[in-house]
């Protein structure tokens, strides 16, 4: 469990670190991940980070989410807060979809949701691709 005072980077952090390992048998894990990509594909592109992020993060976090919905069987077209309630719930052991509980046990690995939440980590703590770029050329002055 990743622990921060800005719950933006708790959900980096914690999505991260799930779909990296993706470990398999621990429901309640694999839903606090799906719940903090959730989290994510709504704050990120809708301009809610403090942080400066690289314009393709938004994106591959919407396209994960839609990957992962789809592994899981969960409609494109749910609210976030819905599927987020939901995970919490399974996370707390009070889940009332057995069926799910079972899906995200048995969750593979998926390198599209790996991929966005690593880049998302990555813009985090190195800030966009281009701004490294910059900070090289100024270097090199």
């Amino acid at each position: 469990m990743t622990l921060s005072a800005d719950p933006l980077e708790a959900a980096i952090r914690g999505a991260a670190d799930f779909f990296e390992t993706s470990y398999q048998g621990d429901p309640a894990w694999a839903a606090r991940a799906v719940a903090q990509l959730e989290y994510l594909a709504v704050e990120i592109p809708a301009g809610r980070s403090s942080r400066d992020l690289g314009a393709m993060v938004g994106p591959a976090l919407l396209s994960a989410r839609h990957v992962l919905r789809s592994t899981l069987g969960i409609p494109q077209q749910d609210p976030p807060q819905a599927v987020i309630d939901r995970m919490e719930a399974i996370a707390l052991n009070r889940a009332s979809n057995p069926d799910l509980a079972q899906r995200l046990m048995a969750l593979p690995r998926l390198p599209q949701v790996n991929s966005a939440t690593q880049m998302t980590l990555r813009d985090w703590e190195f800030g966009p691709p281009q701004e490294l770029i910059d900070v090289a050329e100024v270097r090199r002055s």
